[in-house]
């Protein structure tokens, strides 16, 4: 499938192949199979083990899950964003998202999420996006407040802590 695009982002499938290679640390194969530099602190951020095992158990999900963000004016994979899954019975997806450090505040994650969002409302499936995010994440909360998402909860998560929900229905805002 081709890369969604964007003004400035290819935000690239992660094939089970792509994913293979970075679960084993076989980065300049992966760099050579992308086109594109992979940094060990991106392929760091990207769930490889753990999509590898959703394609495994079912491949039809593939389009929903991890993207690398590559700007290509770099030439160089800067982020992951993604789905946690594809859009339930409800057309609801829960969104994942990260720039390196080295990236960020430069409009990238903006730019990504819109672009993926567009993607998914467009299929038809998705038309509600939600993102869960640590209390704490003050510049990602912007980010999604930014975006048009509401706050809907304030809990306690057994494996990430303090959280905040925030959903929007598609299309995002412009």
């Amino acid at each position: 499938m081709p890369a969604i695009r964007s003004a400035r982002l290819d935000l690239v499938e992660l094939t089970g192949e792509h994913l293979r290679l970075i679960a084993e640390g076989e980065l300049d194969a992966l760099s050579s199979r992308l086109g594109a530099a992979v940094s060990p602190e991106w392929a760091d951020i990207i769930p490889a083990a753990e999509n590898l095992k959703s394609l495994r158990d079912e491949p039809s999900p593939q389009p929903w899950l991890s993207r690398g963000i590559l700007l290509r004016e770099a030439g160089a994979m800067v982020g992951e964003v993604g789905f946690h899954n594809p859009p339930d019975e409800l057309a609801v997806v829960e969104l994942g998202y990260e720039v390196l450090a080295g990236f960020r505040r430069r409009g990238i994650a903006t730019e990504a999420i819109r672009a993926l969002t567009d993607w998914a409302y467009s299929t038809g499936e998705a038309s509600t996006v939600y993102a869960t995010i640590a209390h704490h994440n003050a510049a990602s909360i912007g980010l999604v407040q930014a975006l048009g998402f509401s706050f809907g909860d304030d809990y306690h998560d057994p494996v990430d802590g303090h959280v905040v929900f925030y959903e929007r229905t598609l299309p995002l805002p412009r």
